[in-house]
């Protein structure tokens, strides 16, 4: 069941999907079986057999294939060399998507080389501070928000990146400096407002909602996310989705702890639970009398944006619920898988989602290879039925998360 390969722990879906798969397929050798002669029985093991072994021949060329892009990630001496190996990287794990339809493995790829990348364009950054005589690197840790944050990067996310470093020092400003450029150059940084630097204190000050300067109340420093939830939702998301890719490990685990301290005295305030009703309240792609919303003009005029009205609502409603709950797992499966345990959701809905999340990324993933963009473009004449079916099933289902977010954060209070 592609769904779940890469999900860990002895949680309840994996044991009722594992039994489901394991019943079914005894139910079909018991029928095949019981009309087969021995030699035919034993022709049909051997077929079995036989595809297994070319399946995981087929795992093993694709690690082969990882593991020299790793390689050639680490021997780089410049991060202009970076996007080519990365467009390598994009064929590779574009071609074991469509053979596997999986989005949990397609992360994990994504992530791991996502992360090697990242590394080494910072290790080259503190290179070049070196060579043009700035000294070194000043203590610092990288912190990724955002899709890879939650361990959900696909081809072709955008996420922001988080620099800590020591007090305000010429050796931090030119560090901050080398990194953004070198990141940029590598095709990683998709441009400056996806790109924070600051202290502790300043990223303590940040995650509480004094950003300081200029910044309008409710404006990100760091980037809107969605564009139906400009003023707050980057915040939470910011205190929430993080993961260390590189640095000093103390320094990036106070940064994280101070996030997730604000979280659990914020989350019965005034501003995140008016902040849970606009996400509750999103609008989905599946509209009234079962019509599709389309974009009226424009280059997508016509298609659906499934990332706006069908990723999103997903992902940001599981994450406050999460943080009512108190669930600090940082990717939206585990989240779900979380909100099992502690009841906040049915064995049934945390199926349905799993599944609605494996259709809405599906989705998103096949718009990424066919367009090399961002997002999730979907033309609704191009579906057949069984797609149809799928998406208006998936979004029917984030609907139902809505109605039950609603009565748990709003209806009751």
């Amino acid at each position: 069941m592609p769904m779940l390969l890469g999900s860990k722990g002895k949680d309840i879906l994996q044991w009722r999907a594992s039994a489901e798969l394991v019943a079914e397929l005894e139910k079909r050798l018991v029928g095949k079986w019981g009309r087969s002669s021995a030699k035919e029985a034993e022709a049909l093991l051997r077929q079995f057999i036989e595809g297994l072994d070319h399946e995981l021949e087929y795992e093993n060329d694709l690690q082969r294939e990882i593991s020299a892009l790793e390689e050639g990630i680490d021997e780089i001496t410049s991060p202009e060399l970076l996007p080519t190996l990365l467009a390598r990287h994009r064929e590779v794990v574009s071609a074991h998507f469509r053979r596997r339809q999986s989005v949990l493995a397609l992360c994990g790829i994504c992530n791991s080389l996502h992360d090697r990348a990242v590394s080494k364009v910072a290790a080259l950054a503190g290179e070049r501070m070196q060579q043009l005589g700035q000294g070194n690197p000043p203590l610092h840790a990288l912190i990724v928000c955002g899709d890879r944050g939650r361990g959900e990067q696909t081809l072709e996310s955008v996420n922001r990146y988080l620099l800590l470093h020591e007090e305000e020092k010429s050796r931090s400003i030119m560090f901050s400096r080398q990194l953004s450029t070198s990141l940029k150059e590598a095709g990683l940084l998709a441009g400056d407002h996806l790109f924070w630097h600051g202290t502790l204190s300043n990223w303590r000050a940040l995650v509480a909602g004094d950003a300081g300067g200029d910044e309008k109340e409710g404006a990100s420093p760091l980037g809107n996310g969605s564009p139906l939830v400009p003023e707050l939702e980057w915040r939470l998301e910011a205190m929430t989705d993080l993961h260390q890719v590189t640095g000093d490990a103390g320094l990036a685990s106070a940064a994280l702890s101070s996030a997730a301290r604000t979280v659990l005295e914020e989350k019965n305030r005034g501003h995140f639970l008016q902040l849970a009703r606009r996400v509750i309240a999103l609008p989905l792609a599946l509209g009234r009398f079962g019509r599709w919303r389309l974009e009226k003009d424009g280059e997508h005029r016509g298609e659906m944006d499934l990332q706006l009205l069908g990723i999103d609502p997903l992902v940001m409603t599981v994450r406050v619920l999460a943080v009512q709950a108190g669930v600090v797992a940082p990717g939206t499966v585990a989240r779900i898988q979380s909100l099992l345990e502690k009841g906040f959701l049915t064995v049934e809905l945390s199926e349905r989602l799993l599944k609605a999340y494996q259709c809405l990324m599906q989705t998103r993933i096949l718009s990424e290879i066919k367009t090399e963009q961002p997002g999730s473009w979907v033309n609704s004449e191009e579906l057949d039925m069984e797609q149809d079916e799928r998406l208006r099933v998936s979004l029917d289902t984030v609907l139902n998360l809505q109605k039950i977010a609603y009565q748990r954060m709003v209806g009751m209070g």
